[in-house]
């Protein structure tokens, strides 16, 4: 005696089951949107400018460099949000006898927003670490010192087009050592950011 088929079976044909489980297939594939698609990396070209306070030999000495920066950023999960490490190398500065070299390595968290379509601020703060060298034989100056400081600084910016910001940026350290001859230091400096 044949077996009755289920109350719930239904009969389908070949095309119709290769629609339905095209369109399950497509349903499954479609993966929901990640944080991570509207993250952009940043990385950034600028000129930059520093005027330094040293301490050497019971000496006050106060002095003005410039250089070049290198950065690379990343959003932190939001259009405001970031996270930037930059390195500025100011290279070997000489004044009679004196010779200064100054690195430095500065890992920042900052705070960006619009100000209209075009124009936005930003705030930032962070550590940086400073490599400073100091030769002057005639005072008898000898001074090679890495110099760990915390650091402040805000920045305007233009924003053309999606991927291209020019802007200024000001940023104020100061050590978090008190013996060491690389005192309170402020910099200035115009970037150029492109963003992928």
């Amino acid at each position: 005696m044949p077996k009755e088929k289920p109350s719930d079976y239904q009969e389908v044909t070949y095309e119709e089951l290769l629609n339905e489980l095209s369109t399950k297939k497509t349903t499954l594939t479609k993966a929901p949107p990640s944080a991570l698609d509207s993250v952009m990396i940043h990385a950034g070209l600028g000129y930059v400018n520093s005027f330094s306070n040293f301490r050497a030999q019971d000496r006050n000495l106060s002095r003005y460099q410039n250089g070049l920066q290198l950065s690379l950023g990343i959003d932190l999960f939001s259009p405001n949000w970031y996270s930037e490490g930059t390195f500025k190398n100011y290279g070997l500065t000489t004044e009679g006898s004196e010779d200064i070299s100054l690195k430095e390595f500065d890992l920042k968290v900052g705070y960006k927003a619009p100000l209209s379509q075009v124009w936005s601020y930003s705030f930032n703060t962070g550590i940086a670490n400073r490599f400073l060298k100091i030769s002057d034989p005639s005072q008898n100056v000898h001074v090679d010192e890495t110099t760990p400081s915390m650091m402040i600084g805000a920045g305007f910016f233009a924003t053309p087009s999606k991927n291209i910001s020019l802007g200024v940026e000001a940023n104020v350290r100061t050590p978090f050592l008190s013996q060491t001859a690389d005192k309170d230091s402020f910099d200035f400096a115009l970037k150029v950011i492109t963003s992928l």
